[in-house]
Order: C-alpha cells, then sequence, then structure tokens
C-alpha cells in the first residue's frame, strides 16, 4: 500500500509520517517549495531518517494566481490557508494517481489553527481538493468520520491518534518517545502571516507589478519606500542586502550608491523622471554616514553612470510617510 504525505517539515507532518510508516504504508512524502516559506531542508533530514522518498515541487504561476484573489479570503493577513491546502492537495491527488497511491494523508491537526483546521472547514478542503473519502489524517483521525483506508481496513484506525487544540505538548511527548527528531520548531513560519511581508505584498498588487518570483523575492529585501503609485524604492541595510540588491539590477531599474561615504545600496522600479531621482537620492542620503552635509550619490541606470550631489537629507517625517 502506498500513500502520499504532505510535508512540511514541522512536527505534526513528521509524526504522521511516522505513524503511517508503522502501519506498513510506503510513504512518498511531498514538500511545497516557495517563496513565502522556509527551503525545506528539515524536510530532507526528516524524509532521510524515515527512511521515505521526498518529491519537492515548486509553486508556480497558478498559485500566485489563487494568492492574488483566494475563493475562501485571507486569514489576518495575506494568507489564503484554505485555498492554499486546497491547492496543494489537489497537487498531490494527481501525484497520487500518477504513482498509482491509495490516499493522501497530512498532519493536520483538528482545532489548531482558527482558519483551516476547525472541523468544517475540514470538511471543506477535503471536498474541494477532490480527495472526499481518501485524505487521512493520522493525528486526529479518531476524532473525524472513517476515511476509506480505514474502513476497507488498508490502515488500522484503533492505532490513529486523537490530538486536538492548538498545544503542541502532547506531539512533543509522542515525539520523544518515538524517537522523531528531526522537525522545525512549533510555529508559524509562513511569510504571508506576517503583517510587514503582507503589507509590501498588497502595495505589489496595488502597484500592477509582475506577481513573479523574483519581484516577491525582492519583498523580503531591505527597507521598501513607495514614492509614487509607478515607482518603488528599496534600500539596503546591510553589506549583504546591498549586495543582493546589486544581484536584481536589470535593464529598467534604477541603482543608487553612496560615494564618499558609508550607506547603503538602492535599487528604484517603475517609472521616474528627474524630479523623483533626486527625491531618491535624498533618501538615500538619510542614511548615510557622513561627516559631510553634502552626500554624493552614484547613479546608475541604462544610459550609464552619473553622480548627484545631495544638499539636503530627506527627513525623517517623509521618510516615514514613504515607507512600507
Amino acid at each position: 500500500m502506498k500513500a502520499i504525505g504532505l510535508v512540511s517539515g514541522g512536527i505534526d507532518s513528521a509524526l504522521a509520517v511516522w505513524v503511517m510508516k508503522q502501519q506498513g504504508i510506503e510513504v512518498i512524502a511531498l514538500h511545497f517549495l516557495s517563496p513565502f516559506w522556509g527551503k525545506g531542508e528539515t524536510a530532507k533530514k526528516m524524509a532521510q531518517a524515515s527512511g521515505v522518498t521526498l518529491r519537492e515541487v515548486e509553486v508556480g504561476e497558478d498559485y500566485f494566481t489563487m494568492l492574488k484573489n483566494p475563493r475562501y479570503g485571507y486569514g489576518t493577513q495575506m494568507n489564503p490557508c484554505i485555498d492554499c491546502k486546497i491547492w496543494m492537495l489537489r497537487q498531490a491527488k494527481a501525484i497520487m494517481e500518477a504513482e498509482g497511491a491509495s490516499f493522501v494523508f497530512t498532519g493536520e491537526v483538528l482545532g489548531q489553527r482558527p482558519k483551516s483546521q476547525m472541523r468544517n472547514t475540514l470538511r471543506l478542503i477535503e471536498k474541494e481538493s477532490g480527495l472526499a473519502g481518501f485524505l487521512v489524517r493520522p493525528l486526529s483521525a479518531k476524532l473525524l468520520p472513517p476515511t476509506v483506508p480505514e474502513e476497507r481496513g488498508w490502515i488500522i484506525r484503533e492505532s490513529l491518534l486523537d490530538v486536538s487544540g492548538r498545544g503542541r505538548s502532547k506531539q512533543l511527548e509522542l515525539a520523544q518517545a518515538w524517537g522523531v527528531q528531526f522537525f522545525s520548531p512549533p510555529a508559524g513560519g509562513c511569510l504571508l502571516t506576517e503583517p510587514n511581508f503582507a503589507r509590501r505584498l498588497r502595495d505589489l498588487l496595488r502597484s500592477g507589478e509582475t506577481w513573479n518570483r523574483v519581484n516577491i523575492e525582492l519583498l523580503k529585501i531591505g527597507r521598501h519606500f513607495r514614492l509614487t503609485p509607478s515607482f518603488k524604492l528599496i534600500v539596503g541595510r546591510n553589506e549583504e542586502e546591498n549586495e543582493r540588491l546589486k544581484a536584481f539590477y536589470h535593464t529598467g531599474d534604477l541603482f543608487l550608491f553612496p560615494l564618499g561615504g558609508k550607506g547603503p545600496c538602492a535599487l528604484g522600479r517603475g517609472i521616474w523622471n528627474l524630479e523623483l531621482e533626486k527625491e531618491a537620492a535624498s533618501l538615500v542620503a538619510r542614511y548615510v554616514r557622513s561627516f559631510q552635509s553634502e552626500v554624493v550619490v552614484g547613479i546608475r541606470d541604462q544610459s550609464g553612470e552619473r553622480t548627484l550631489t545631495v544638499h539636503e537629507r530627506m527627513s525623517e517625517s517623509v521618510v516615514k510617510r514613504y515607507m512600507l
């Protein structure tokens, strides 16, 4: 018997894999790669330690399309938890069919997340994913209606669990008792739930800029400033971010860097003119450490490089008004 298991790298999915392995099920662990959560190193270690096959799937344009307008809405920030789970399970269903597997399982726990793991939303997700009857939640199975794999004796219901609620103490006890070692600390982990990142993502949506991996990765770097509806400036906070911004620069961008003082690089994207260029240089100068009252800023765009002398650095009040 073969099953597809969704694994995040967290303790719940690690325990779910252990439970299925104890029932003699061959597991293909499915981990989704996304700019919104971790890179999956913990999931790899868990799979290797458990002796299961790990399949990594990168989210694509259809995921970003869903994120722009989720049918079941967002959580407290930009997290479309219900639609996200449905999307993942639909991918899992397709892989299940391609691999000749018999069902899908997850590490979901009844009542753990108010948006996506209450009894009614668990039923909704199962139905909308196309996996009605063939989606097993081993950690809370005894608190939920029997699934087809249980009814047909593919797995033993009595050996499944009855975990519920938001706490993780029971899971930590089980992990210690079973020797399950590789999992991330029990915490959120999804950037879509973080207020600062969500604010930048909403701005990206309003701006009409392309929703692609590059623009979303940029949201993780530096300080972000919306100078006009059609122009954004990203200012590095340290040397590492300055180097990353250099790597993101391409034809059509505006790039600013300090001359004669230590300070940040900045990447501008959108539509700008000479006055907006001066405004951007004034903002960069605000963060330059220099004993001189004037700051010389280097500017690069598709026409070449030049310098601009800033005589008055942007005031703190204006900086705050632009900051995302």
